[in-house]
């Protein structure tokens, strides 16, 4: 009988799961059965709560690491073992840094040198990554626990891995014929004497299979059967696979992976977990410069708390089982908490750091503020604050002008905007206003500007010396907006659409009449139809009127839902942001209705959720002649390889995640669309040339996930 070979062991932690007499148990049977190895690949944060709670285990963990490491060995080591895929570059990197230093803290002589997870914790930066990092190697099976997803497979005992840059790692692959099994498991993790030959047929002479058990399980050998031989990552790659010869450039599409994007939960999860990781890295830079520049201490320790907090927010449950337990218990509510408290502590840095910069003598002029760059590059970009006025600025200055004047270092005076925020309702004074004009900081560096309050006689209209200005106004059933790069047209009748879109740099149309943009459809399933939002006419208010910058509130209705969407352009400004919010007065369900019967929903692999082009969207068409799809992800830019992003099943996952940016861009006319998103969510693509944004998502999910919008 020819030998195949399985990695056993666990993964979680006191995060996921970890009940106290786990570790007994499992240490137990390993005893029991001398034949038996482990792998562990254990939330780093779980020893300092064994060594409290069961000393003895911890003792044994630790004598067996020193002396036996050859049959136990810890993998990944990751802090919160997150989605790679559904974070940023950074967030990869300090989940690695950060649980290898607890792991050095606890077991000094262990070696954590293979990146192996039971759940598809990967990006596809991750070589170059892990190799900086001292790892040796990399495994992307997960057979176990393919709930959220899976890799895509190969025919081989091991590749190497390339990323992006062109570094590459040793691999063990998903194999191209290790067929999916129910909706959450593979072939490789029940090692059948039928998939061992399937195996061993297409040249993959040491067939391995896998599978981290969940700590907490009762403890045993996950096989018990002969021909099955227990090895270590470590023993496997470096003493039984052949060395890899093969390069294998893995891209981001070929990570299979799938949450229920849209649900309201888990979509707002995702918006304060992207806030947080955005925050963090403005705190660090922040305080670095101040150091450089202030003598500020840099706060090491307090930055170090907020990442932890943000990391156990990227928990890989948080996302997969964001909407279990209850109440403070709910991963997703945890999530929250989490990033907020991170968001907390880099409140407190900014603040510091920003304090350093403060020198005698400005509490005694007019205004100063300080603009800060926190990026590589110059920078102008139209910046924002809102600060009080005194008395005598009145409300009835004209719409082009202000009641305040900016002067840069140098003395010039530069174009700005006043916003009145809170007026006297008695004689119409402006108290407070958001200011807003084009700041031009250094990069990794600041600016100075002082602000200086005129009276209303004073006011000079006009937007200064620079004469391209941003307004908005109204023509019959349209709202146009007006910038030096773009004319906009917004269809008021239908629902406050834009039916047309000019670039005026370029002297071409973005948008065609027959194909309105940013339109709202999806499957109400209640009524068995599709609804768009030009079925209805909106309400289209001119809330900022320049001269920098144009802010149009669109008030309609997608079915029963009420709708509030801002546009906002902004002069010498290529993006034009958008913010929507859905109101849904009952529970209602917008998606593909298919539905499940109960004893199913655990192994149907056909699931609401997986086509997207039935969710709430909002949709952005353009021409589909000579078009490619290019997408981000944590230090990576991806070209689609995808016709369409369309798919109904769990084993036919195609890659639709936008984590930052997808680019859509047309070769013939050297011409594109790229489109933000604030946090990760998914999108659909088709040949029909239209781009969609999934905005909300309520039905059948299987297994943990059921929502309603």
């Amino acid at each position: 009988m020819k030998t195949a070979y399985f990695v056993d062991g666990y993964h979680g932690g006191i995060k996921g799961h970890m009940p106290l007499g786990a570790w007994a148990d499992v240490l137990r049977r390993l005893e029991e059965h001398p034949e038996w190895k482990l792998c562990l690949d254990i939330e780093p944060i779980s020893w300092d709560v064994l060594r409290t709670t069961d000393p003895a285990s911890y003792e044994t963990i630790r004598r067996l690491l020193e002396h036996e490491p050859s049959r136990v060995e810890i993998v990944a080591a990751s802090y919160a073992q997150p989605f790679g895929w559904v974070i940023g570059g950074e967030s990869n990197i300090r989940h690695l840094i950060r649980g290898r230093a607890i792991v050095r803290e606890h077991f000094p002589g262990a070696v954590v040198d293979t990146y192996a997870t039971q759940e598809p914790c990967w990006s596809s930066c991750l070589p170059q990554i892990l190799r900086s990092l001292g790892y040796k190697r990399a495994v992307l099976k997960n057979p176990g626990t393919a709930w959220g997803g899976y890799a895509s497979g190969i025919d081989r005992e091991t590749v190497l891995w390339v990323g992006p840059d062109g570094t590459a790692i040793p691999c063990v692959p998903r194999y191209a014929c290790e067929e999916l099994v129910n909706c959450w498991e593979t072939e490789a993790g029940l090692m059948e004497p039928d998939f061992v030959e399937k195996c061993l047929e297409r040249g993959i002479g040491h067939p391995v299979g896998s599978f981290l058990q969940d700590l907490g399980w009762p403890a045993a050998p996950r096989l018990n059967r002969e021909g099955i031989r227990y090895v270590t990552w470590r023993e496997y790659m470096e003493e039984i696979a052949e060395a890899p010869t093969e390069e294998w450039h893995f891209t981001q599409e070929d990570i299979r992976c799938t949450l229920p994007w849209g649900e309201g939960t888990l979509q707002r999860m995702a918006r304060e977990v992207r806030a947080a990781e955005i925050k963090i890295l403005a705190a660090e830079k922040l305080a670095s410069i101040a150091g450089a520049l202030r003598g500020y201490a840099y706060p090491a320790e307090k930055l170090q708390a907020a990442w932890d907090q943000l990391m156990l927010s990227q928990h890989h449950d948080a996302w997969i089982c964001a909407t279990t337990r209850e109440g403070r218990e709910q991963w997703a509510w945890q999530a929250g908490a989490q990033s907020w408290m991170a968001e907390l502590l880099c409140d407190e840095v900014l603040d510091e750091a920003m304090d350093a910069f403060r020198q005698e003598g400005d509490g005694e002029t007019a205004s100063r503020i300080r603009v800060f760059n926190l990026s590589g590059v110059e920078r102008t970009e139209l910046t924002e604050i809102e600060i009080p006025l005194p008395g005598d600025v009145s409300a009835e200055v004209p719409a082009d002008a202000s009641g305040v004047r900016i002067r840069d270092a140098e003395g010039a005076e530069i174009p700005c905007q006043l916003v009145p925020t809170r007026m006297n309702r008695q004689d119409g004074r402006i108290q407070a206003g958001r200011l807003l004009f084009e700041a031009a900081p250094p990069a990794m560096g600041y600016q100075t500007y002082a602000i200086e309050c005129v009276s209303s006689g004073d006011v000079r209209t006009g937007p200064g010396p620079d004469d391209r200005r941003a307004f908005a106004f109204t023509e019959g059933d349209h709202v146009v907006v007006v910038t030096d790069l773009y004319d906009i047209r917004l269809d008021t009748a239908r629902g406050g659409v834009i039916t047309s879109w000019y670039d005026k740099a370029l002297n071409r149309a973005i948008v065609s009449a027959d194909q309105p943009f940013n339109e709202y459809a999806g499957f109400l399933a209640e009524h068995d139809r599709w609804a768009s939002s030009t079925e209805t006419p909106a309400d289209v208010t001119i809330k900022e009127n320049g001269p920098l910058r144009v802010v149009v509130e669109i008030k309609g209705k997608f079915a029963d839902a009420d709708f509030v969407t801002t546009l906002s352009a902004a002069r010498g400004r290529r993006r034009v942001d958008f913010h929507v919010r859905f109101h849904y007065g009952r529970e209602t369900w917008i998606g593909h209705p298919w539905r499940m019967a109960p004893e199913h929903r655990s192994t149907e692999r056909r699931k609401s959720h997986h086509y997207t082009r039935y969710k709430l969207q909002a949709r952005f068409p353009m021409k589909p002649d000579g078009r490619r799809l290019y997408k981000n992800s944590a230090f990576d830019v991806t070209l689609s390889r995808h016709e369409d992003t369309h798919y109904e099943r769990w084993d036919e996952i195609k890659h639709n995640i936008i984590l930052n940016w997808i680019d859509v861009y047309d070769e013939r006319s050297n011409y594109g669309l790229a489109v933000f998103s604030d946090h990760t969510t998914d999108y659909s693509h088709g040949p029909d040339g239209v781009t969609a944004l999934t905005l909300g998502w309520g039905g059948e999910g299987g297994f943990w996930w059921a929502a309603v919008l």
